[in-house]
C-alpha cells in the first residue's frame, strides 16, 4: 500500500524588519515630540492655579482680619527688612501682614513656622515646598546686588525680638510680598507706631493691591535687577516674571489678577506712583494710625 506524503507546516515566530523597528521609532519619537510640550503646559498651567490658589487664601485671611479689627489692614512692617535700619519690627507681632493672613485664613502664622525650625523642628518652607508663601514657579533665591544675604537658599531679613529690644535675623522665604504703597508713603521705620491702611478709605478695592507677586532673584529682570530682591514689602518695581513674562496681584475685593511686568512698569498716567485707574492703583492714600 502506497504512503502518502505529509507535508507539516511549523508556525515560526515573525520578526520586525528594520524597516519597520525605524517607522514604530519614528511615530514614538513624533508623539512625544508633541506630547511633552502639551505636558509641560499643562504643568505650568497647573502650577499658575496653585499660585492664584495661595494669593486668594491669603486674601481671605485678610479679610477676616479686617473684618474683626473695623476695617483696618494686616501690617506691613516697619521698612523691607534687608537692613538693621529697615527693620520689619517684631517678628511674632500679630499685626505683621505675614503672621495675620495665614492666621486669620486657619493657618500657622510664619514666625510660628520660624520658631519652629529654630526649635529643631521642621524646615521653613522654600522653593519647592508646598506653602501658602511659595509659588511652585519660584527658583532657589539669590542674593540682589545690594543688601541682600542668601543662607541655604533664604532671604535673611532683619527683625526684633518680642520685646523689641534687640535686632534679631532670621530666614525668610516667601514669593509674595506687600504692597509697600498702601502706608500713603509714610515712612514709619523710626517710630513705634503702626502705620495701616483703613479699608474704608479705599474707593476702588478691586484695583488696589494688597499683595504682590515678587522676584525671587535678579536674573528674573533684564538686565539684572540692580537692588535688593529679598525684602517684605515691594512695588511694581521688584514685581515677578516668573510666569510668561509676569505674575498675580492680589486686590482688596480679593480677586487675583494676572499682568506682565511691562504693563505695570509703562503705566500711561501718574509716572510718580505708577497708578492706572481702571487697571491697579499702588497708592491710594487714606492713612489710619
Amino acid at each position: 500500500m502506497a504512503r502518502r506524503a505529509v507535508t507539516v507546516w511549523i508556525d515560526r515566530p515573525r520578526c520586525f524588519t528594520l524597516v519597520e523597528l525605524l517607522i514604530v521609532i519614528a511615530i514614538l519619537a513624533l508623539l512625544i515630540s508633541i506630547l511633552v510640550p502639551s505636558l509641560r503646559a499643562a504643568r505650568r498651567s497647573s502650577r499658575r492655579v496653585v499660585c492664584m490658589s495661595n494669593l486668594h487664601t491669603l486674601g481671605i485671611g485678610v479679610h477676616c482680619y479686617q473684618t474683626e479689627f473695623g476695617g483696618i489692614l494686616p501690617w506691613e512692617g516697619y521698612a523691607e527688612g534687608d537692613r538693621p535700619i529697615r527693620h520689619l519690627g517684631p517678628w511674632e507681632d500679630p499685626w505683621q501682614w505675614f503672621n495675620a493672613c495665614p492666621a486669620y485664613a486657619g493657618y500657622p502664622a510664619y514666625c510660628k513656622l520660624q520658631q519652629a525650625e529654630l526649635s529643631g523642628g521642621r524646615p521653613l518652607p522654600r522653593d519647592g515646598d508646598q506653602s501658602l508663601f511659595v509659588c511652585p514657579e519660584s527658583a532657589p533665591a539669590v542674593a540682589g546686588r545690594r543688601d541682600d544675604l542668601v543662607v541655604d537658599g533664604y532671604f535673611m531679613l532683619w527683625g526684633t525680638n518680642a520685646a523689641v529690644t534687640q535686632l534679631e535675623r532670621r530666614k525668610t522665604f516667601w514669593s509674595y510680598a506687600y504692597n509697600t504703597k498702601l502706608d500713603g508713603m509714610v515712612e514709619d521705620r523710626h517710630s513705634r507706631d503702626r502705620v495701616c491702611l483703613l479699608i474704608t478709605k479705599v474707593q476702588r478695592t478691586s484695583e488696589v493691591p494688597i499683595l504682590v507677586e515678587k522676584l525671587m532673584r535678579p536674573d528674573e529682570h533684564d538686565p539684572l535687577f540692580p537692588t535688593s530682591v529679598g525684602q517684605a514689602a515691594t512695588s511694581w518695581k521688584e514685581f515677578t516674571t516668573r510666569h510668561d513674562g509676569g505674575g498675580f496681584l492680589l486686590f482688596l475685593d480679593n480677586h487675583v489678577g494676572y499682568f506682565t511686568r511691562e504693563e505695570l512698569i509703562k503705566a500711561p498716567f501718574a509716572p510718580n506712583d505708577y497708578n492706572q485707574p481702571g487697571k491697579v492703583i499702588w497708592n491710594p492714600g487714606g492713612v489710619a494710625n
